[in-house]
């Protein structure tokens, strides 16, 4: 089975929550293409009862983007062991329709080139899921109550995420940043090779 690259175990390890685990799930999935970029993103989440935690790992490859997520299997039994739940989405980058990456700059009055964002945020879209906005229609007059419907825009969005340097670095963005670019650069490729609108 082919292993990862050094660089993508050091960061699922630094992760720290299951990356054997993550590992295994990755290589299986590779069929020997090598990795072109690569970002690991844990989320904690906090209840009043429990701590629950999500790893993404997003792998690039020269044709396709793999995404591996991992859970606990939420509890049923207390005192019983915690077991790890993990899907692996497979997306050839042609289909990839939406690539939205999102940028925070602190003093933008003063920004010189090359000047890297304290936040960034990417949106990812390719058809699985969609995000519906919906907001109620006014007819304009202050003293009207009827019902007059709602309106709404549908967007696609199949994966979100954001990295901040207040919680977790300027080097984590960085990264999250460079992912992004070239994961939009791959797409471009991939979409006008085959043929489709290279515009995201």
């Amino acid at each position: 089975m082919p292993t990862i690259p050094q660089s993508l175990a050091h960061d699922l390890q630094s992760a720290g929550y299951y990356p054997q685990l993550a590992a295994e799930m990755l290589s299986e999935s590779l069929f020997g293409e090598p990795v072109v970029s690569h970002l690991v993103h844990m989320e904690t989440h906090v209840d009043l009862d429990a701590i629950h935690r999500h790893l993404t790992a997003f792998v690039l490859t020269p044709t396709r983007l793999l995404l591996t997520h991992i859970d606990d299997e939420p509890q049923t039994e207390l005192g019983k062991m915690p077991r790890g739940l993990t899907t692996t989405e497979d997306i050839a980058l042609a289909r990839v329709s939406n690539a939205l990456i999102s940028r925070t700059y602190d003093n933008p009055a003063d920004f010189e080139p090359g000047e890297r964002p304290v936040e960034v945020a990417l949106t990812l879209g390719w058809g699985s899921m969609r995000r519906i906005d919906t907001v109620p229609e006014s007819c304009g007059d202050p003293d009207c109550d009827g019902d007059h419907g709602y309106s709404g825009s549908s967007y696609p969005e199949d994966v979100t995420l954001r990295v901040s340097a207040q919680a977790e670095g300027q080097a984590a963005v960085d990264q999250a940043l460079d992912f992004a670019l070239n994961l939009r650069r791959l797409v471009f490729e991939a979409r006008r090779s085959a043929g489709l609108p290279g515009g995201l």
